[in-house]
Order: structure tokens, then sequence, then C-alpha cells
């Protein structure tokens, strides 16, 4: 074909036939070689079958293989109890902590964990506080899912910096679930409205049975998924889904802590789809209502996060070369908390507090097992959610610092944590991006860093707890509201998204949309159902190209993208970039007509230059045309003065192929053999010529016809060509693809 501007080095092998006989004769030595396993130059060109038969191919069984996985997955739960060894090994594989502990390095590693972990503990408080309030729990709650949690995966776990507990997404999650099931009366814990329990309906359940509830589901499915080994279904949520679905997700959080922010109480609970516009649009009436004080406080707490974040912590830290940032989080805590205490306006101003804390043992209970069915949807939800973070975040920082991440022993480190901390009050936990983030640059070497940070929680759940009662929850929600700026920020990444990949882009916006305007739940199965459709979409019209050898290799690549390159007259290359499954067949088939178009069109589809002078001559004759006046195509005919031509699929691009991809390969067998043309295969691998095999594909198209490599495929072209003699004239049978059809489908 005419090779395209750019590929102005482009040459042709009928402009120079002896370079191209002594190009052949170095590449392609005929002569018999023994069995050691040698070079394509050594070997000689030969088919598939001929291949095959040199260096003892042999076929897995299928039973075999199928006994040997069964095998395998069985063996997993009966050989750690073979062997005292055996067992030691599964035992220090189920707790890490065994394993690490003893090597833990004590005089490097130990001053980095303190500092890190104490860091860690700093921002666990103000943020276990604020991130029980969003899952509508009690304080404390939020408290013991920072506590307990860690303490529970430090034995288990295998990452090494990754913060465990209350996570902002996975708490708006419970907290919409928790709105659904409890009663209509039980609104936020606050100062100003407290609960008599006789008022409240018996029927509905409390807000902690409803989170614990979902935090022992998320246990065992986490479990199930850990003794499965489902931990590659997480990679079905890709980086843009995730990525989008929080952003939304946290746009929800924002929406929900207005107002608080503003201080409006009593406002209608809504639920389902587009539940956010009805709750902005009653915001918007009650603004009337909001209350100074408590904007006051919000507007005060963010000033002092935003200053202390952007401008004081990257002074300290440029004149003191560390990475400990101030805790700013609890300093709003402490200051706002100070200020409603000393000036009571809790009471004269009815600004909503935390109110009672509990300090000490908290309360074990069993969860109510007869709401499982009501949260069972939720807890899967959130489990994908909380999972995926989790798997994401530390498999990066895993690599980052070099070390092995186990996923399977994190889903039964997870499962652990969830089933035991639900017996007491508390949430959902997963990863929190900002606390990772600190933990890293405090220094945090190992998992022994959970411990110290755990102490300053233990403080306060057990001593400190009655302090913060008078904690405004206008500084909490500034506190959640500034934690969102880093996800709001990833708006200014979509315009350089864009420009590498469109269908990214597209991910990204349908997933963070699709959870705004519909729900966080329904938004996370549309965002993976549509990440999967594109995926279909970019198989349901993949690339073709036509192939050309680039000079002075035995490589075959794209001609529109190398200049150097050439062409074997009367030889087309083709190949198809997807696996051929029926709902690509049809593209394909157009592909094959449209690349023999283009071939026909081109100088390399006439071997030789009276091949071209015999066809026009025929056309001016008018010999073209048959007794009944129809046209004729004598350029598709085989006659003795043309040399036979020939067309290489190339199937390395074939991962997949089924009964209908085989069906379309023998339609396009069949169509060019009617134009004089014999179809070559080549680079099939071998699942897909078993496939072949099993479907009787061979008894249709000749073994022959198929090649181990495209030099193989190639070489053979051109040797037949140079022989001259060769005629195309064996009889192939069309393609019935009507009666295949029809037998197929049930009369």
């Amino acid at each position: 074909m005419d090779p395209p501007k750019k590929s102005s080095k482009t040459r042709h092998l009928s402009e120079a036939e002896e370079e191209s006989e002594n190009y052949l004769e170095n590449f392609y030595n005929k002569n018999e070689r023994s069995n050691r396993r040698v070079s394509f130059v050594q070997r000689g060109a030969m088919n598939q079958a001929q291949f095959d038969e040199k260096f003892d191919y042999n076929k897995p069984h299928m039973e075999n293989l199928v006994k040997k996985q069964t095998r395998k997955f069985v063996s997993r739960f009966y050989e750690p109890f073979l062997s005292c060894n055996a067992f030691k090994n599964f035992l220090f594989d189920l707790i890490p902590i065994l394993k690490w502990l003893p090597e833990y390095r004590w005089k490097t590693d130990l001053t980095p964990d303190i500092i890190g972990g104490l860091t860690v503990g700093v921002m666990q408080i103000p943020q276990g506080i604020a991130y029980a309030l969003l899952a509508r729990q009690p304080a404390i709650n939020g408290l013991y899912a920072s506590l307990f949690p860690p303490l529970i995966y430090m034995l288990f776990g295998t990452s090494k910096q990754s913060s465990l507990g209350t996570f902002a997404v996975v708490a708006l999650m419970t907290g919409i679930s928790v709105e659904s099931l409890t009663a209509p009366e039980e609104t936020a814990f606050n100062a100003t409205d407290v609960l008599d329990p006789a008022e409240v309906i018996k029927e509905y359940p409390t807000a902690t049975e409803v989170s614990c509830a979902i935090t022992i589901l998320m246990g065992l499915i986490l479990f199930l998924m850990g003794v499965l080994r489902l931990h590659f279904l997480t990679t079905y949520l890709s980086d843009q889904v995730i990525a989008g679905f929080t952003v939304g997700s946290s746009i929800h959080v924002f929406v929900s802590q207005l107002k608080t922010l503003l201080g409006i109480r009593r406002l209608t609970r809504h639920s389902g789809a587009f539940y956010l516009f009805r709750h902005l649009y009653d915001l918007v009436l009650a603004l009337p209502r909001f209350n100074p004080v408590s904007l006051g406080i919000s507007v005060g707490s963010l000033i002092i996060l935003y200053i202390g974040r952007e401008f004081v912590n990257p002074f300290i830290k440029k004149k003191t070369k560390s990475n400990i940032p101030i805790p700013w989080e609890l300093v709003v805590v402490i200051v706002s908390t100070a200020f409603v205490y000393f000036s009571g306006v809790n009471a004269s101003s009815a600004v909503q507090i935390v109110n009672k804390i509990p300090v000490g043992v908290p309360e074990f209970a069993v969860p109510r097992f007869d709401i499982f069915k009501h949260v069972f949807s939720d807890a899967i939800s959130i489990t994908i959610v909380s999972v995926s973070v989790w798997l994401s975040i530390s498999k990066m920082l895993a690599k980052k610092n070099n070390y092995q991440l186990d996923a399977g022993q994190e889903l039964f480190a997870l499962s652990f944590t969830s089933i035991a901390s639900s017996f007491i009050p508390t949430i959902p936990i997963s990863c929190s991006l900002s606390r990772t983030l600190v933990a890293v640059g405090a220094g945090c070497v190992t998992q022994l860093s959970i411990l110290f940070s755990s102490i300053l929680v233990f403080l306060v759940v057990f001593f400190l707890g009655s302090l913060l009662e008078t904690l405004p929850m206008a500084a909490l929600s500034a506190i959640i509201c500034f934690a969102l700026q880093g996800m709001f920020k990833k708006f200014y990444d979509l315009g350089q998204l864009w420009k590498v990949s469109k269908i990214d882009f597209t991910i990204w916006v349908v997933s963070c949309g699709s959870t705004v305007i519909l729900d966080v739940s329904i938004g996370l199965i549309i965002s993976v159902f549509f990440a999967l459709f594109t995926t279909i979409l970019r198989e349901q019209y993949p690339k073709w190209h036509i192939l050309a050898s680039v000079k002075g290799t035995q490589d075959f690549k794209d001609s529109e993208r190398y200049g150097d390159s050439m062409y074997f007259k009367g030889i087309c290359i083709f190949r198809f970039d997807a696996p051929l499954l029926f709902h690509n067949v049809e593209c394909f088939k157009k592909s094959v007509d449209k690349a023999y178009l283009e071939w026909q069109k081109s100088h390399e589809f006439y071997v030789l230059r009276e091949e071209r002078d015999t066809i026009l001559n025929h056309k001016m004759d008018g010999s073209d045309e048959s007794s009944d006046g129809k046209t004729v195509h004598t350029m598709n005919t085989m006659s003795a003065d043309i040399l036979s031509r020939h067309f290489v699929i190339d199937c390395s691009g074939f991962t997949f192929i089924d009964l209908m991809g085989v069906s379309a390969l023998k339609e396009i067998f069949s169509d060019l053999r009617k134009r004089g043309i014999l179809v070559y295969f080549a680079n099939a691998k071998a699942p897909v010529r078993e496939m072949f095999d099993k479907c009787d594909f061979f008894k249709f198209v000749p073994k022959e016809n198929f090649y181990p490599t495209m030099r193989d495929a190639t070489s053979i072209a051109r040797q037949r060509q140079l022989e001259l003699g060769f005629k195309d004239t064996t009889y192939v049978p069309e393609h019935d693809r009507l009666t295949e059809v029809l037998s197929s489908h049930p009369m």
C-alpha cells in the first residue's frame, strides 16, 4: 500500500529484487537442524504444526489443571496441621507481630515510632469525635474506634504506616444508614436535644446498634473474601472510580455539616436518590434561624486551621527542619472547648455541644442480629469502599518503602478487627489518608507506632473525656470541612486527566456526578458498572493495523508509525488489537474488509509489474464483462499469469476467542480464498489454538496455515511467490453462517 507521507523511507521489494533474495537467503535457511533449541535463522521457516512437532509441544490436560487448582485451594486448610513446622509458619503468617516484633530494631526504630505514633494519636482524638458525629453516633464511639481497632490490627496487619480508624466517607455512609433505621426523634447528640429513652419507640434500633451491626457484617464479609481470596475484586474499583466517588462523597459530607456550621437545628431528614438537593432546599429556607455564635465559632475555627496549616506549619518546618506538624485540629478543640466553658454560650445562646462523654471501660454487647437484613446492602457498600481505600493506600506505601504487603492477610486483619470491635460501641473503620500522610511525614517505621498513638486516645477515653463535654459541634464540623479541602483540590487535576485519557476523565466525572446527584451507595454501583462498560467499549471498537517489516530487524510494526520499513509485495499483514469475542466480531470483519480495500488500492497488491499490465489489458479489452453485461472482478481471480497473494493475520492480539470469533475467522478465510488470496495465521497463542481444535476449526482451515511467528508466515509466502509454480487451486467450501446459527437455536 502507498506509505504515508511521513514514511518516505519505505522501500518496495519490486525495486530491489536482488536485495530481497539476499534478504531471504540470510534469514530462511532450509537445511535440516538437530533437535536442539535454535534461533529462527538456524531452524529455518516452518508452520505451526512443524514447530510443535520439532520442539515437543504438549497440551496440558484441563482435568489435571482443575484438579491441581482444587487441590491447591483445599490444601491451604489442612496443610498447616500436618506438622509442627507447618503450623508454626501458619501461625506466624496469621499473626505477623510474632514475626516482626522479635526482629524489631529497638535502637533505630523506637524513637521514630514513638514520635510518629504520638503525632497520629493527637490527630485521632478530634477526628474520632468529629467523624463519630458525622456517623450519627455518640462522640465516645469515635474514640473507641480510634483506640481498640488499631490495637487489634497491630497484631494481624502487615501495613507499617497506614493509619486505621475513622474515615469521613465511611462515617458518612454509616450515618446515612443510621438515619434510615433509627427513630425519627433521635437526632445528633448534644446538650439541648437530650432524648428520654422512654419516649424512643422500642422497635427502632439505636444508632450504636445499627453501627455495630454494620461493623460485624463488614468483618464477616471481609473474612469470607479472605478465605476465598477475593481481594482481586477490589481491582474493579479503579483509581478514577475511587477518586470520583470520594470527591462526590466529600460533597455530601460538606453539605451535611452546613447546618451544624450555621447552628441550625431540626431539619427534616431525607434519604434516597436526589436527597442532597432536598436537604439544600430545606437548609436555604431555614437560613433565618442560624445561630450567630455557632457561625462565629465555625469561622474562627476555619481561620485557625487555615493559617496554622498553610502558613505556620511550613514556616516552622523550614526553620526547624522537622516533619512533625503542629496538630491544629487539637488546638481548635482545646480553644473552642475552653471558650464555651468559660463564656457559657451553650446555655445563653443554645450552642450545640458534645455534652457528656463517658469515661472508663466501654459497655460490651452482642450486636443485634435481627437488623442484619436491613443493613446488609449498606454493609457491602461500606466494606467495598473501606477495603479499596485501605489496600490502595497501603500498597502504595509498601512499594514506596520497599516492603511486602500481603493483601490476603490484610483482609483477615481488617476482618478480625471489625468483628472484635463490634462488641463495643464503635463505627466502621478504614484508612485515613490525612493521618497516614502525617504518620509517614512524622517518621513512623513499623506497626509499633500504633501502640503510642493509642496511649493518647486511651488517656482521653479513660481519664480526660469529661474535659471535652463543652466542645462545640460547630468546631468539629469546621474540622471535618477543612479536612475535605484535599478532596476538592482533585478538581484541579481534571484538566491534566482530560489530556491523558478521555475515558478515565469520563469515569471520574460519572463517578463523582452520580454520587452527588443520586446517592452514595447508588453512585458507587453506577461508578463500578460504568467503568466496566468503558472496558467493553474499548474492546468493542479496537484499533487495527497493517504491519510492515522494520528495516534491519525481524520485527513487524505499524506501518503508519515507522517510516524506515518495507512491505512485501503481494503480502498484507493485518493485526486486530483485541480479544475476538461475540461483541466485536462484526467490527473485526469490517476491519479486515477495510484492510483489504486499502491493500487493493496500493502498489503492493501487485506482485509484478506484468501482473498489473495484464489486468489493465483485460479491462481495456472489455474482457472483464460477462455475456449478460455484468462486471467480473478479474483482479480477484487466479489466472496462469497472476501470482498468488497472501493475507497474514497476526493473532497476537487474540488473548481470548469464543465460538462467534472462530466463526468470524472461518468467514474471513472463506471470503479471501474466493478472491484468490491465501490466508495465514501467525502468533496464535496456545489456548487460542486449543480452542480452534475443540471447535474443529482445523477441519475447515488447514493446520498448515498456522505459523509460530510472523517471520515464518512471510518467509513461506515469499518462498512460494519466488517458486512461480505455486497455484492456489484447492477448493474451499463457503462457510455457511446461517446454518451454523440455526443449529445453535431451538426451532
